[in-house]
């Protein structure tokens, strides 16, 4: 089948009030049909909507869920006030599909983090997580709720991960990305070449354990094969080769908040590159498994220290209200990734 896009990728007129069974200003549970599959997101609808909105999708990282990403995150005021559709999507077996060549792992408690057996055939499957993005893009964008040419990417971890496989395979749809402590994998990153430009805003631990930032095996200390990252200098020249950006950074360091934080971030602003897509680049010395300026979920033996250099998710709302839309071909295919 083929989705036709028209002008502004707008599937339905704009309007004043935003559509019906919508309340701005709150969050509801949806579901949307993939294939045979019914895949479940929570959507935030900002108090201000008037008119088809850019959206954010927004994924957990193994082990979350829509829940625990919107309480750790804290996304929804900023949104609410910026007048961002924010999308938190339910990963099955709480992990999301990040590389359709890596093992599948599925959390199931702590069993996940100490066993290599026990795994469930049914749970273990591959879901087509890009074919549930383009889903719940077509059909939101169809209700006139969500402006196509602007929707975006963030995620923590695997959820980050997944991101980078989004602009790898879903390059029509996500206009930028912002994984937050997750890499690109060595496999995606083999075959990273969207013939869209797409935005990059990083947020790098220098010390993350379970994200080498040199490559490497993912979270290596733990018992199951969850596949390995490529280096993050290679991830970041493969999307300023995909955006034609070929110009030196501005680096900026960010002041110490508070000075005992045993953390220093860099910013690393690189020129426009074509239509104007951005790739911006912070990575924090000391810095682990974390999303900056929220605490830490774990133990920092086990995930590194958090910064409170700065705020993780005003910089990433921030960095999407400058980028550029989506320059969408005026047919799109409506197929998934690929598991």
């Amino acid at each position: 089948m083929i989705w036709t896009l028209v002008a502004s990728v707008m599937l339905a007129p704009p309007s004043l009030d935003a559509p019906k069974g919508f309340v701005p200003g709150s969050a509801e549970d949806r579901v949307v049909t993939v294939g045979q599959e019914t895949r479940s997101f929570r959507l935030f609808v900002p108090s201000g909507w008037s008119r088809p909105a850019p959206a954010i999708f927004v994924f957990h990282g193994e082990g979350g869920t829509p829940d625990t990403i919107q309480n750790y995150a804290k996304l929804d005021p900023m949104a609410d006030d910026r007048g961002f559709v924010l999308i938190y999507p339910k990963g099955e077996g709480k992990n999301w599909n990040y590389d359709s060549g890596a093992p599948i792992v599925r959390n199931r408690g702590f069993a996940s983090f100490t066993r290599r057996d026990g795994l469930d055939p049914e749970m273990d499957r591959r879901f087509d997580d890009v074919a549930m993005v383009r889903a719940i893009v077509r059909e939101l964008a169809a209700e006139g709720l969500i402006d196509s040419s602007r929707v975006f990417a963030t995620g923590i971890s695997s959820g980050a991960m997944f991101c980078h496989r989004l602009a790898a395979d879903a390059s029509d749809v996500v206009a930028g990305v912002a994984p937050v402590s997750g890499a690109m994998t060595d496999v995606v990153a083999g075959r990273f070449d969207p013939p869209h430009p797409v935005s990059l805003m990083a947020i790098i631990g220098e010390d993350d354990p379970l994200m080498p930032v040199g490559g490497g095996p993912i979270a290596g200390l733990l018992p199951q094969d969850r596949g390995r990252v490529a280096p993050a200098d290679e991830t970041i020249a493969a999307y300023l080769a995909a955006n034609g950006i070929t110009g030196e950074p501005e680096v900026t360091t960010l002041p110490d908040r508070p000075e005992d934080d045993d953390t220093t971030t860099r910013v690393y602003s690189y020129p426009p590159g074509e239509g104007g897509t951005l790739v911006e680049i912070y990575r924090i010395e000391g810095a682990g498994h974390n999303w900056p300026g929220k605490p830490s979920n774990y133990h920092v033996e086990m995930v590194g220290k958090t910064s409170q250099d700065f705020d993780g998710s005003a910089a990433v709302l921030s960095f999407f209200d400058r980028c550029p839309p989506k320059q969408l071909p005026l047919e799109m295919p409506e197929l998934g990734g690929g598991q």
